[in-house]
């Protein structure tokens, strides 16, 4: 038999067995389809959260933190979390000179808002008037100002996802909003920020001025964070130290203790996103990968069933003519169609689910051509593999025994 004609021989089997070819293709299907579903939403969420990172936290950037337990690097959460004061900010604006600007924050948490009988949970935080240069800008709107910090006015910015949620289509500009039992009239609206660093939605937020923050939801004096701006993003090591030096001096820290901050600069930022992007595009595709293995196990018991149904046929192809190799190439090459069908499927599947999760998300759409690529040659790779020993099988039969 020439090849052309085993190839239309495997393929009239294929078609002829739908419901066996069925079964065959669901768990590489379904594999290639999760690989590709999870690799795209995850390369949109790693991107999305680069942009954010790359248009709130500039190179010349620092975030202090309160509460510490490390010297360096992204804050721990330990320690005393009370300790760090806009005092605190103003000795650094004097005492380092690369100290551009400095911005107080203190997150408030979790809210109830309440907006004409609508309740929502909003994430609330007090920032100073320098946030307009620090963190975020407005879609439409005015700044609270000096003044309102000064004398802890209550008015408030609000995020687009809690306008939506507290407003429907309505214009929240000059509506009155209620966190607990306080007023609040909303006087801007947030431009977009999409995902933090921490998986945190900064869409579903409300600024309110730190002093009416620290005053009138917390009743505290001291601050939970300060984003600093250098003059010069290439003195960061040195300023990164002076700071250092200050508030350990000023927190009254000897040699040993360790600090009740921490900072986080850039690199660490940037080093926080790359492990995260690790950890994701390691174990989900493992997920995945289980799922082809899977199907590949499927496709293999299945095709040893139908070596053993299909002694008879098998037998008189070889009465006629046809060789073990051609036999074993036959059902190779059904077993490699079987998988390549399925893995294209999967990729359909998988490119369609995964835009349609983004569209709901209101996220661009991402297709990952080379996540998708390793899906179908390890897919079909499996798959091929998954044939070889019922392809060895019904190779070896002979053909006397399987006529009886």
């Amino acid at each position: 038999m020439n090849v052309s004609q085993i190839v239309s021989n495997a393929l009239r089997t294929v078609t002829r067995n739908k419901l066996r070819s069925i079964l065959m293709m669901v768990g590489v299907t379904v594999g290639v389809g999760a690989l590709t579903v999870v690799t795209a939403i995850g390369k949109s969420a790693v991107t999305e959260v680069m942009d954010n990172v790359q248009s709130t936290f500039s190179a010349n950037n620092i975030l202090i933190t309160a509460g510490g337990g490390s010297r360096h690097g992204a804050a721990r959460g330990e320690g005393p979390t009370t300790t760090l004061t806009i005092a605190d900010l103003e000795a650094l604006e004097a005492r380092v000179p690369n100290i551009d600007l400095t911005g107080p924050g203190l997150r408030v948490g979790s809210k109830m808002v309440t907006y004409k009988g609508t309740n929502r949970e909003v994430s609330i935080t007090g920032y100073s008037e320098k946030a307009e240069q620090l963190t975020r800008q407005l879609s439409r709107g005015a700044y609270f100002t000096r003044e309102d910090v000064r004398g802890s006015a209550r008015v408030a910015l609000i995020g687009q996802d809690a306008a939506r949620e507290l407003f429907g289509g309505a214009d929240p500009m000059g509506e009155q909003v209620r966190v607990g039992p306080v007023p609040f009239t909303i006087v801007g609206v947030l431009e977009r920020g999409g995902m933090g660093v921490h998986g945190i939605n900064t869409d579903n937020v409300i600024y309110v001025p730190i002093s009416t923050a620290q005053r009138r939801l917390m009743n505290v004096e001291h601050i939970s964070s300060a984003k600093i701006r250098l003059r010069d993003a290439g003195k960061m090591a040195a300023t990164e130290r002076a700071i250092e030096a200050t508030l350990r001096e000023r927190h009254q820290l000897s040699g040993d203790a360790e600090s009740d901050f921490s900072m986080i600069t850039p690199v660490s930022v940037q080093e926080m996103v790359e492990s995260n992007n690790r950890t994701f595009t390691l174990f989900l595709p493992l997920i995945s990968a289980i799922a082809i293995f899977v199907g590949a196990l499927i496709i293999a018991s299945l095709m040893l069933v139908s070596v053993n149904e299909r002694r008879p046929e098998i037998g008189l192809r070889k009465a006629v003519g046809a060789r073990s190799k051609d036999i074993q190439l036959q059902f190779l090459i059904e077993s490699t169609v079987i998988t390549v069908i399925a893995a294209v499927l999967g990729l359909a599947l998988g490119a369609g689910v995964s835009q349609v999760i983004l569209n709901m998300q209101d996220k661009p759409p991402v297709l990952p051509w080379a996540a998708m690529g390793l899906g179908l040659l390890v897919s079909v790779s499996v798959g091929t593999l998954a044939g070889v020993i019922p392809a060895r099988r019904a190779a070896a039969l002979n053909p006397i025994d399987t006529l009886r």
